[in-house]
């Protein structure tokens, strides 16, 4: 299983982001609309991911939630048809939610800072380190939290979708 190690707040300053990713040399960037199904499974999470309504990836992952910096184990396949899948997925499990959001994707090689817009929620702010070295892992993130200025007492320690089911 693949890891990363994660944060998540509310977006309040998104220019200032921006412009800090934007000052510093070699992130890729593209915007994506995805669609996030997620069916009730035993353990971990199960999530079909749409990518801009044309393809599609299946994604389990196991992670705490009991603090707002989090270790995350994952498994990804892409598949060729995410509406045959769903289809096979929604008659083995119960569908929990289904969250919507446009995502900002700014990658620089195994960081991954995303700024979501998440409808019925708002905007948030979402960064990933791919790791192989726990210990580099939370110094990169160390430095980009210092980068941003954020505060961690903000940090959100569920996904995107324990916070909309939260809100039923």
């Amino acid at each position: 299983m693949k890891k990363n190690y994660e944060i998540k707040c509310e977006l309040t300053e998104r220019k200032t982001i921006e412009r800090i990713i934007n000052s510093v040399k070699g992130y890729s960037h593209s915007v994506e609309k995805q669609t996030d199904i997620y069916y009730k499974a035993d353990t971990g999470r199960l999530k079909l991911r749409i990518i801009n309504d044309t393809e599609g990836s299946l994604i389990f992952y196991d992670r705490g939630e009991k603090t707002g910096k989090r270790i995350s184990k994952y498994i990804i396949s892409k598949i060729k048809d995410h509406k045959e899948l769903d289809s096979i997925l929604r008659k083995q499990f119960k569908v929990l939610v289904i969250v919507n959001k446009k995502r900002d994707i700014y990658i620089h090689k195994n960081i991954r800072v995303h700024i979501d817009t998440i409808k019925g929620l708002g905007r948030f702010l979402e960064i990933e380190i791919i790791y192989e070295n726990l210990s580099k892992a939370k110094e990169q993130m160390k430095e980009l939290i210092s980068k941003f200025q954020l505060n961690e007492n903000k940090f959100i320690k569920g996904s995107y979708s324990d916070l909309l089911i939260n809100l039923r």
